[in-house]
């Protein structure tokens, strides 16, 4: 959850510099990267309150690190199987037994992207971000698309107008990333392990995907002179991240029938196909912004902090031809 979430701020970030929109036929390059950090709330979570079928090893703490957190000692959880009095199975057997995974300790990442704007009549203009899917070595593939657009309320408010040094705008922009991650997980080295019965499979074709999407809209001033500009917004953000795991992934189990009554509570496993799906939505998170920017000639540097769900660092550097 806490990287689904980071990257939904980072999606939303970056968008504006100023509230001045370019002059028709005008145009901006920018290179940015925004930074977004998850609140120490989540960097951990209670194992006790997901309901899993699994028990703690006696002694085990209940507190685990999410994937942005960090522990040395983190749970021990243990699967076992019981089938009562008269079953195959009369006694408790254990079939599963792992300690939870570490977190990374990083709580925070950057998210690069490139951005063109392009100026329209009617004090307005249009933005466009566009990373092709790339290739992450063996590993993955990463893409990321995005609209977006300002628009000037200055020019039909006279009082404003008139105030050469005050820029008010409205702003929306729409952004969507995808990346496909490999990953590796095989049956768990037990002994006395049972094939399950099917098809043999090498699980060499599992990945995590993730579809991730972020909207924003906002009201934004800017005040400019000469060449330095202070700019502030307030608004809405939104942001849809979804995470699957495609592929074939072994789940532990135990036999418990079958045509070898010798295996009759070995461990075993069963094989499913894309096995998981979460979804996280955070809806309507209104966000303040503010920032700066110094523009030398046709070079802009820049650098705002948004205040949001996620608290976020944008910077930047761009080429600007009103």
């Amino acid at each position: 959850e806490p990287y689904a979430n980071i990257v939904g701020s980072n999606l939303n970030a970056g968008w504006y510099n100023t509230a001045r929109p370019h002059e028709p036929g005008g145009l901006e390059v920018t290179f940015s990267a925004s930074m977004a950090r998850a609140p120490s709330s989540l960097l951990t979570y209670d194992v006790l309150s997901l309901g899993l079928t699994g028990e703690l090893e006696q002694g085990s703490p209940s507190e685990a690190p999410t994937v942005a957190g960090t522990m040395d000692n983190r749970p021990e959880l243990v699967y076992s199987y019981t089938d009562g009095p008269g079953g195959v199975v009369p006694e408790a057997v254990e079939f599963a037994r792992f300690t939870l995974p570490n977190g990374s300790g990083v709580d925070m990442f950057p998210l690069p992207m490139a951005q063109l704007t392009v100026g329209l009549p009617f004090g307005t203009d249009v933005s466009a971000r566009f990373v092709p899917m790339i290739q992450l070595g063996d590993y993955g593939q990463i893409g990321l698309w995005g609209v977006g657009g300002r628009h000037s309320i200055s020019q039909w408010v006279p009082v404003v107008k008139n105030l050469k040094f005050l820029d008010v705008a409205v702003q929306g922009g729409y952004t969507r990333v995808n990346t496909r991650v490999l990953v590796e997980v095989e049956p768990l080295p037990m002994s006395g392990l049972v094939p399950p019965p099917g098809p043999v499979y090498d699980f060499d074709d599992q990945y995590v995907v993730m579809q991730a999407e972020g909207w924003t809209v906002n009201l934004i001033a800017s005040q400019t002179i000469a060449f330095f500009t202070i700019y502030e917004g307030v608004g809405y953000a939104s942001s849809l991240v979804g995470i699957d795991l495609e592929g074939h992934f072994p789940i532990p189990d135990i036999v418990t029938s079958g045509e070898v009554p010798e295996d009759i509570g070995k461990p075993t496993y069963s094989v499913e196909k894309d096995p998981v799906s979460l979804h996280y939505e955070n809806l309507e998170n209104l966000r303040i912004n503010v920032g700066a920017r110094f523009k030398l000639g046709i070079l802009t540097l820049h650098y705002d902090f948004t205040h949001t769900l996620y608290s976020t660092h944008s910077a930047g550097i761009g080429i600007s031809f009103r």
